[in-house]
């Protein structure tokens, strides 16, 4: 079983990666509302959701640790998310979305200090220099746009199958699973899009229901 937090003097910030080669190599592709949270965010969030206590308590048990686990063992892990960065200007209060939101929330599980989730980079002229591994934008694509970069940065290629099946998804809509599932990935629950959607959404995804060739 996998526990949420534990004190920080007995879990190091980052973890110590163990070498794999390429082909071996799984790339987790974790979707953020009610897969990561356990109750969806809105794609925005404000005033006490804010609160250290709110997103500890919205962080589905177990996430952290699957987490270092998974980077343990030479795998890499990415957040692909629909939340938009323009999210934040919908209300009048102060507000975060979209990156923000989601590196928000990594922070407050792994520590201010964390870099095992990182957001795009720009260079002066505001170019994007690294994409990092929290992916969110509003694409409505079944996350094309998010996979597109990822196969980029892992150097993959979406035509070949044996690359495909090295991403693992865990995503709570049916219709991403489904297109994920098109394209040849791995999904938690082999052969079915539903049970893959409605088991990446259980509050125990990562202490009751995750199986263990999942992330060996």
């Amino acid at each position: 079983m996998f526990g949420l937090f534990s004190k920080k003097k007995e879990m190091p910030a980052e973890p110590v990666l163990r070498s794999v080669s390429p082909h071996e190599r799984r790339i987790y592709v974790l979707d953020f509302d009610r897969t990561i949270t356990i109750l969806h965010t809105g794609a925005i969030a404000y005033g006490s959701e804010l609160e250290p206590t709110f997103i500890r308590k919205n962080v589905k048990k177990g996430f952290a640790d699957f987490v270092r686990r998974v980077l343990n063992s030479g795998h890499r892990v990415y957040i692909a998310s629909y939340s938009d960065d323009a999210n934040a200007n919908l209300v009048e209060e102060e507000a975060v979305s979209g990156h923000e939101l989601i590196k928000f929330y990594m922070d407050e599980v792994f520590g201010r200090e964390q870099t095992l989730f990182t957001t795009p980079t720009k260079n002066g002229a505001g170019e994007v220099i690294s994409t990092g591994n929290i992916i969110a934008g509003n694409s409505q694509d079944f996350k094309q746009y998010h996979l597109d970069i990822i196969v980029q940065q892992e150097n993959l290629d979406q035509e070949n199958p044996a690359d495909m099946k090295r991403i693992y998804l865990l995503e709570d809509d049916e219709e991403v699973v489904s297109f994920f599932m098109g394209k040849g990935c791995t999904i938690i629950v082999p052969f079915s899009a539903s049970r893959s959607a409605d088991t990446a959404a259980t509050k125990t995804l990562f202490t009751s229901y995750m199986p263990e060739s999942f992330i060996a």
